[in-house]
Protein backbone atom coordinates (compact mmCIF):
# COMPACT_ATOMS: atom_id res chain seq x y z
CA UNK A 1 0.00 0.00 0.00
CA UNK A 2 0.73 3.57 -0.40
CA UNK A 3 1.13 5.83 1.92
CA UNK A 4 -0.78 8.20 0.33
CA UNK A 5 -3.97 5.60 0.58
CA UNK A 6 -3.19 4.62 4.09
CA UNK A 7 -4.24 8.01 5.42
CA UNK A 8 -6.85 8.91 3.05
CA UNK A 9 -6.70 11.33 0.14
CA UNK A 10 -4.20 14.33 0.77
CA UNK A 11 -5.50 17.03 2.80
CA UNK A 12 -5.42 20.68 1.09
CA UNK A 13 -3.03 23.21 2.69
CA UNK A 14 -4.09 24.32 5.90
CA UNK A 15 -5.77 27.92 5.22
CA UNK A 16 -4.22 31.00 5.67
CA UNK A 17 -4.66 32.62 8.98
CA UNK A 18 -4.49 36.42 8.78
CA UNK A 19 -0.61 36.55 10.55
CA UNK A 20 0.85 38.43 7.66
CA UNK A 21 -2.58 41.07 7.34
CA UNK A 22 -1.89 41.69 10.84
CA UNK A 23 1.43 42.40 11.01
CA UNK A 24 1.09 44.63 7.72
CA UNK A 25 -1.78 46.72 9.85
CA UNK A 26 0.51 47.09 12.92
CA UNK A 27 3.27 48.34 10.55
CA UNK A 28 1.64 50.62 9.02
CA UNK A 29 0.11 52.01 12.91
CA UNK A 30 4.15 51.83 13.93
CA UNK A 31 4.56 53.80 11.20
CA UNK A 32 2.36 56.55 11.41
CA UNK A 33 3.21 56.80 15.12
CA UNK A 34 6.69 57.26 14.15
CA UNK A 35 6.08 60.52 11.56
CA UNK A 36 3.36 61.62 13.65
CA UNK A 37 6.02 61.85 17.03
CA UNK A 38 8.83 63.56 14.36
CA UNK A 39 6.67 65.85 13.32
CA UNK A 40 5.49 67.01 16.77
CA UNK A 41 9.26 66.90 17.98
CA UNK A 42 10.08 69.26 14.93
CA UNK A 43 7.55 71.65 15.92
CA UNK A 44 8.72 71.98 19.44
CA UNK A 45 12.41 72.11 17.89
CA UNK A 46 10.93 75.02 15.78
CA UNK A 47 8.86 76.92 18.30
CA UNK A 48 11.90 76.57 21.07
CA UNK A 49 13.95 77.95 18.22
CA UNK A 50 11.74 81.06 17.68
CA UNK A 51 11.28 81.77 21.48
CA UNK A 52 15.13 81.79 22.09
CA UNK A 53 15.77 84.03 19.14
CA UNK A 54 12.84 86.48 20.61
CA UNK A 55 14.30 86.20 24.18
CA UNK A 56 17.94 87.14 22.68
CA UNK A 57 16.52 90.02 20.80
CA UNK A 58 14.25 91.36 24.21
CA UNK A 59 17.52 91.17 26.05
CA UNK A 60 20.01 92.68 23.51
CA UNK A 61 17.23 95.90 23.02
CA UNK A 62 16.96 95.65 26.59
CA UNK A 63 19.17 99.04 27.46
CA UNK A 64 18.38 100.72 24.62
CA UNK A 65 14.80 101.01 25.57
CA UNK A 66 15.24 101.76 28.81
CA UNK A 67 17.41 104.78 27.39
CA UNK A 68 14.63 105.92 25.39
CA UNK A 69 11.85 105.49 28.57
CA UNK A 70 14.53 107.61 30.26
CA UNK A 71 14.76 110.18 27.55
CA UNK A 72 11.11 110.66 27.82
CA UNK A 73 10.73 110.85 31.21
CA UNK A 74 13.33 114.08 31.37
CA UNK A 75 11.98 115.75 28.20
CA UNK A 76 10.21 118.99 30.18
CA UNK A 77 7.31 118.61 26.89
CA UNK A 78 6.20 115.25 28.25
CA UNK A 79 6.13 116.28 31.83
CA UNK A 80 4.12 119.36 30.41
CA UNK A 81 1.64 116.88 28.78
CA UNK A 82 1.24 113.79 30.62
CA UNK A 83 1.95 115.44 34.09
CA UNK A 84 4.56 114.11 36.81
CA UNK A 85 4.88 111.33 38.21
CA UNK A 86 5.82 109.07 34.98
CA UNK A 87 6.15 105.51 35.24
CA UNK A 88 9.56 104.13 35.74
CA UNK A 89 8.96 100.36 33.99
CA UNK A 90 6.77 100.40 30.49
CA UNK A 91 6.47 97.05 28.35
CA UNK A 92 8.16 97.85 25.46
CA UNK A 93 6.93 96.05 21.95
CA UNK A 94 9.13 95.30 19.33
CA UNK A 95 7.51 96.19 16.19
CA UNK A 96 9.75 93.27 14.20
CA UNK A 97 10.39 89.63 14.90
CA UNK A 98 13.46 87.64 14.31
CA UNK A 99 16.84 88.29 14.81
CA UNK A 100 17.80 91.77 15.68
CA UNK A 101 18.50 93.68 12.84
CA UNK A 102 21.57 96.25 13.25
CA UNK A 103 20.57 98.56 10.32
CA UNK A 104 17.37 99.55 12.50
CA UNK A 105 14.92 98.37 14.77
CA UNK A 106 11.42 99.77 15.65
CA UNK A 107 9.82 99.84 18.93
CA UNK A 108 6.84 101.67 20.93
CA UNK A 109 5.58 102.04 24.33
CA UNK A 110 2.22 103.22 25.88
CA UNK A 111 3.06 106.14 28.96
CA UNK A 112 0.09 107.16 31.32
CA UNK A 113 0.57 109.93 33.37
CA UNK A 114 -1.97 111.93 35.48
CA UNK A 115 -2.61 114.57 33.01
CA UNK A 116 -3.11 112.00 29.82
CA UNK A 117 -1.15 109.25 27.59
CA UNK A 118 0.64 108.96 25.00
CA UNK A 119 2.29 106.44 22.48
CA UNK A 120 6.34 106.36 22.52
CA UNK A 121 8.07 105.76 18.74
CA UNK A 122 11.39 104.84 18.70
CA UNK A 123 14.22 103.80 16.03
CA UNK A 124 17.29 102.82 16.92
CA UNK A 125 20.82 101.35 15.29
CA UNK A 126 23.74 99.76 16.10
CA UNK A 127 27.12 101.01 14.97
CA UNK A 128 30.67 99.48 15.90
CA UNK A 129 28.34 97.27 18.67
CA UNK A 130 26.61 100.22 20.08
CA UNK A 131 23.20 100.56 20.06
CA UNK A 132 22.34 103.93 19.30
CA UNK A 133 18.62 106.33 19.37
CA UNK A 134 17.87 107.98 15.97
CA UNK A 135 14.40 109.03 16.73
CA UNK A 136 11.65 109.11 19.42
CA UNK A 137 8.68 110.54 18.95
CA UNK A 138 5.57 110.96 20.81
CA UNK A 139 2.12 111.17 19.76
CA UNK A 140 -0.65 112.42 22.63
CA UNK A 141 -3.96 110.53 23.47
CA UNK A 142 -5.24 114.66 22.54
CA UNK A 143 -3.25 114.21 18.86
CA UNK A 144 0.14 116.34 19.41
CA UNK A 145 2.71 114.77 18.13
CA UNK A 146 6.64 116.07 19.04
CA UNK A 147 10.12 114.71 19.13
CA UNK A 148 12.44 113.95 22.12
CA UNK A 149 15.54 114.62 21.59
CA UNK A 150 17.56 111.04 21.43
CA UNK A 151 20.54 110.42 24.52
CA UNK A 152 23.82 110.50 23.16
CA UNK A 153 24.97 106.68 22.50
CA UNK A 154 27.52 105.25 25.17
CA UNK A 155 29.79 102.81 24.26
CA UNK A 156 31.29 100.09 26.39
CA UNK A 157 33.82 100.94 28.86
CA UNK A 158 37.39 101.01 27.63
CA UNK A 159 40.17 102.26 28.67
CA UNK A 160 43.18 102.77 26.55
CA UNK A 161 46.30 104.20 29.10
CA UNK A 162 48.09 101.35 30.44
CA UNK A 163 49.27 101.89 34.03
CA UNK A 164 51.79 99.64 34.86
CA UNK A 165 53.55 100.11 31.87
CA UNK A 166 56.44 102.73 31.60
CA UNK A 167 56.56 105.82 29.74
CA UNK A 168 58.99 105.15 27.65
CA UNK A 169 57.16 101.67 26.46
CA UNK A 170 53.76 103.11 25.33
Amino acid sequence: MSSSSQFGPSAPPPPNSGGRTILMIVLIVLGVLLLLCAGICGGCALFFNRAATEVNAAIELRPIQEAALAAVRSDPQVKDKLGEPLPEFVLHIRDGSGEVKSAGENFHFDLDGPKGSAKVLCSATKEAGTWRLTAITVQTSEGATFTVPPPAATGPDVRFDMPDVPEETK
